[in-house]
């Protein structure tokens, strides 16, 4: 485990993946509900309807098979920035050509994959997709429950499509058990993530899956923001999901619904998970 301090990282920037058939990729993303804010060669860059400038990267794979390349951070600081690029593994600070600029560093974790740092992009200030475009005549998404109606008179109408997406919610590995302990140490040891909720084994009197959050201190963060599985069989180690943020139940079934009838295949949900309580839909 390294002495250095750790690299304070505020919230998850966006996730990278290779895609063979990319034309088909970029359809699916925006069923799911991201939106297209930029291309550059290979690269098409998606953005939620939060002020992130883009949440994820589909990229051309250079062969047939999809790959994911790895997670990117927003970090609280140039010093940060440089803390990371000073680190062996580190590519040196570089301008990102994606939208929003700034500048970005990627280091390789102990399996291969790449964390990236991005400090100074210019947020959005006029998201390209808002919540209330699904909403026919744009109420205001207030909810009435058994005991308190605070919604009168008024009724809510929804345009069938894509569950909008607000932001990055989390990702995540499944690496093999001989070194779960040790990717754990290298990433906790690297960025200011630490545990939220664990899945003992009692088998192997070890954890199998690990939740982590942001550390902000006393501020209030997501349940998760990464998290890593234990695999005994020896599997290499691969990304488990990413997960996105959507607004609320109303809109996420819709999308679900959306999905479906695309012929789409749903993998699990809509569920709610017991550790952090999110309710989860996967594609």
């Amino acid at each position: 485990m390294s002495s250095s301090p750790k690299i304070k990282v505020v919230r998850l920037a966006h996730v990278h993946y290779q895609h063979p058939q990319l034309d088909k990729a970029v359809q699916f993303l925006k069923d799911f509900g991201l939106s297209e804010v930029k291309r550059v060669g290979s690269r098409v860059y998606f953005a939620g309807f939060g002020a992130d400038p883009y949440i994820y990267i589909a990229e051309q794979a250079p062969g047939s098979r999809r790959a994911f390349i790895g997670g990117a951070w927003v970090v609280h600081s140039e010093k940060d920035l440089q803390a990371a690029a000073a680190h062996p593994d580190a590519s040196g600070i570089k301008d990102d050509e994606g939208p929003g600029g700034g500048k970005i560093v990627s280091i390789t974790d102990p399996n291969g994959y790449r964390i990236s740092f991005v400090y100074g992009q210019q947020l959005r200030s006029d998201p390209a997709v808002e919540e209330t475009d699904r909403i026919v005549g744009g109420e205001p998404p207030v909810l009435n429950l058994a005991l308190e109606k605070p919604r009168q008179g008024a009724f809510r109408r929804f345009n069938v499509g894509p569950s909008p997406v607000h932001k990055l919610g989390h990702y995540g590995y499944i690496v093999p058990q001989t070194v779960f302990q040790k990717t754990f140490d290298w990433y906790t040891s690297l960025i200011s993530v630490v545990p939220t909720d664990a899945v003992f084994d009692p088998k192997t009197g070890e954890d199998a899956t690990c939740f982590m959050h942001i550390d902000l201190g006393a501020t209030y963060t997501d349940h998760h923001s990464f998290f890593l599985g234990s695999n005994p069989t020896g599997k290499p180690a691969f990304v488990h999901h990413s997960s996105f943020e959507v607004n609320d139940m109303d809109t996420q079934a819709l999308g679900h619904k959306w999905l479906s009838e695309k012929g789409y295949t749903n993998c699990w949900g809509i569920g709610r998970h017991v550790l952090g309580s999110q309710i989860f839909d996967y594609w």
